[in-house]
């Protein structure tokens, strides 16, 4: 039973991905001490009206206006009073969810909704949405502050505004709210390579949809007339891998040991997913790219499945799963396929699943259940043996304590590795890890995907590469230690990010695309061989996705203006970004203060600025006066994501070896979810996994007359 689900779950995996990088929720956020900022909070701000000859200036991030951030319809602070010991109070819930990503927004909206169960999700940052919330900034130019609305992360998708639904707008059907969301479709994204290099640059468009990948750009790059041939070979034999998973809903996930009795509604699906074998489906896709199932040989196109896979996992093709990569070949290229953006920006998706959760359930019933943000969960409660979740203890931004009591269960979806921290409970750390309890060594650091050559210079130059993939020992494969698992599962690489607002005089959006792939040294990289690993696709902030949005909905900025996104997913390594040993800055926490130290604001600022150049160069790239154009502009980094998104080492999430099969754990009523949770990285990955872990709360005869009702009203078949 275990084994058929993730054949599943790895098709549903890619039903939305796309060629730009999905980066995964969070499961809690911290806001800055000084003004509870959000992921893109380190700011440079820069006013050409203010600025000598239109020069950037830099300026410290307390000198940017700050505005009335969105999505405020979640709780803060204000609804909740401390007594004179700093005890806040009791919450009582028939679930407690930790953090407010996708993933636990759309696990509250299913079980408030659908099951009628009383919800509260606590989140440390001001805003839900963990890596994929919306915020607003505005910028002073002249005497008038205009304000701006920043997508965080996600900027693609796919699945959405046409069937067949992926997982996240599946459960925004299910819960009742896909009407607040405005879907509006586009055909395709810009290709740029070598950007500004007049000899070397290359433009192109790649367009969704039969024939168009096919007839334009493979046949005019690839590197031998056979391509076509290979091309077409590869998604023939993947076809199986793929056939019959968009019949399968995310409301028939469930984790453990049931998971297979709502599959068995969609049995001839289900077959057809594993015909081809259940360690093939659930497998990478090295043995389609490099036998013994099929090999590509063609350059061009090696590199150009990298990129995609890239975009999916954070690594290269052949070490990302074989479900998602068919999956992709397969939905690109379809009769109807097509990207979609949400009006009003992603935060839109967020309002309408914060709304599934605090809105009545399905019987009428206001149940309260509820958003709670600024709430920083410090721990897992459970009873005397351990064996049974009971609650969370909570801390809010004033310092105040709030003992939560979940009547029926917890849905934990922060990241795997900070699972072990929020478990004191001795007798259940003894259950998770399935004997005694071994911790890691003082200071170590779970796997990175990442190496970093120590001759290496992050401020001028590049020395990161992705290492090859250790072998792993059966016996860890097949352990109980799930707190083990998580410790050890190998994390992929970081984020850089580049959001600015232009000033939009005299720029015909019309002749732009809503969104850009830059390869900053082309598809195939430069020369430049690290530790002996050639670049490539998914060289070191190589691939940069930049965001157009405007271009689709004008009223992201107000007129005249327009907003930009640039960043490289997952190609940001984290460890250029560790100070050296006498540059030291204070940690954020004790799980941190084992960390190499971090550099000084000067040092800091410095290295953003060096980094960010290629980000500058892609937005360049489509606009090419933008740095004159500039009224506001914010870098992220890798500490960034670490510090205010609470993402261990920055990272954009585990490689799909090391992801849970699912959100099980050995207490019954203590389930996982998020990006280290199978099926992985991505916001359709992650909604998937927030809906397993839904269904998980109920028993499986709950689940099937829910799947019942849904058919009723066409939302399933």
């Amino acid at each position: 039973m275990r084994s058929m689900r993730p054949a599943v779950g790895l098709a549903w995996w890619c039903l939305g991905a796309c060629a730009a990088a999905h980066p995964a929720p969070t499961a809690f956020a911290a806001p800055s001490p000084r003004c509870g900022r959000s992921i893109a909070t380190d700011v440079v701000l820069a006013n050409r009206r203010r600025v000598h000859s239109g020069a950037f200036a830099t300026i410290r991030h307390k000198k940017a206006i700050r505005g009335a951030p969105v999505h405020q319809r979640a709780s803060a602070d204000s609804d909740d009073t401390a007594s004179p010991d700093g005890n806040v109070g009791a919450h009582d819930v028939d679930i407690a969810i930790v953090g407010a990503g996708i993933g636990g927004l759309c696990a509250g909206a299913i079980l408030n909704t659908l099951y009628d169960k009383k919800v509260g999700i606590y989140e440390s940052h001001y805003l839900p949405g963990g890596c994929a919330h919306a915020f607003e900034r505005t910028a002073k130019v002249g005497d008038e502050t205009i304000p701006f609305t920043f997508d965080s992360g996600p900027t693609i998708v796919l699945g959405c505004s046409k069937e067949p639904f992926n997982p996240l707008q599946q459960v925004l059907r299910a819960v009742g709210v896909d009407g607040e969301v405005q879907w509006m479709p586009y055909d395709g994204w810009g290709m740029i390579e070598h950007p500004n290099q007049s000899e070397k640059e290359r433009r192109w468009k790649l367009r969704v949809g039969p024939g168009h990948f096919e007839e334009g750009p493979l046949v005019q790059f690839a590197s031998n007339p056979t391509a076509l041939e290979e091309f077409n070979a590869l998604r023939e034999i993947t076809k199986p891998l793929v056939t019959g998973a968009a019949t399968i809903p995310a409301m028939a996930m469930r984790p453990g040991s049931s998971s297979l009795i709502p599959l068995l509604r969609y049995l001839p699906s289900l077959i057809s997913i594993i015909s081809n074998g259940v360690d093939t489906s659930t497998g990478p896709f090295g043995p389609f790219m490099n036998g013994p199932l099929y090999k590509v040989t063609d350059k061009w196109l090696r590199d150009w499945l990298d990129a995609l896979a890239f975009s999916l996992s954070g690594l290269p093709a052949e070490r990302t799963s074989a479900a998602a990569m068919a999956y992709v070949l397969f939905d690109m290229h379809r009769e109807g396929a097509a990207l979609d953006y949400p009006k009003g920006g992603l935060g839109e998706v967020v309002n309408a699943l914060v709304n599934g959760v605090e809105q009545r359930s399905k019987s009428g019933a206001d149940l309260g259940s509820k958003v709670n943000l600024r709430r920083h969960v410090e721990s897992i409660e459970f009873n005397a043996d351990g064996t049974r979740a009971t609650g969370l203890n909570v801390r809010t931004s004033g310092g105040g304590k709030i003992q939560v009591n979940a009547k029926e269960g917890v849905i934990c979806n922060a990241p795997i590795w900070s699972l072990r921290k929020l478990i004191k409970n001795e007798n259940a750390l003894k259950l998770l890890s399935g004997g005694d309890v071994i911790f890691p060594p003082s200071g170590s650091q779970p796997p990175q995907s990442w190496m970093t050559s120590k001759d290496a210079d992050p401020s001028t130059g590049r020395g990161s590469v992705i290492r090859p993939r250790p072998l792993q020992s059966e016996e860890n494969e097949q352990s109980d230690n799930l707190l083990a698992k998580c410790d050890s599962a190998e994390m992929t690489g970081s984020f850089l990010h580049l959001h600015v607002a232009l000033d939009a005089t005299d720029l015909d959006l019309d002749k732009l695309e809503p969104h850009y792939t830059v390869m900053d040294r082309g598809l195939e990289g430069d020369d430049l061989v690290v530790d002996g690993v050639a670049d490539g696709p998914c060289g070191e902030i190589n691939m940069i996705a930049v965001s157009n949005p405007c271009v689709l909905d004008r009223t992201l900025a107000p007129e005249g203006y327009v907003v930009m996104h640039a960043y490289g997913a997952g190609n940001e390594p984290y460890d250029i970004w560790n100070a050296p040993s006498d540059d030291k800055a204070t940690a954020t926490d004790a799980a941190v203060n084992a960390r190499p130290p971090r550099y000084q604001s000067s040092t800091y600022e410095a290295l953003k600025d060096a980094r960010a150049s290629p980000l500058w160069r892609a937005i360049e790239s489509v606009i090419p006066d933008a740095r004159d154009r500039t009224v506001l502009a914010l870098v992220g980094s890798p500490l960034t994501h670490e510090r205010y998104l609470r993402r261990p080492y920055g990272t954009y999430g585990a490689a799909i070896e090391d992801c849970l099969k699912d959100g099980r754990t050995p207490i019954q009523n203590l389930v996982l979810a998020g990006d280290g949770v199978f099926p992985g990285i991505g916001i359709p990955a992650v909604a998937l996994s927030g809906a397993s872990a839904a269904n998980g709360m109920v028993g499986p005869l709950k689940q099937w007359l829910c799947m019942d009702e849904l058919k009723s009203r066409g939302v399933i078949n």
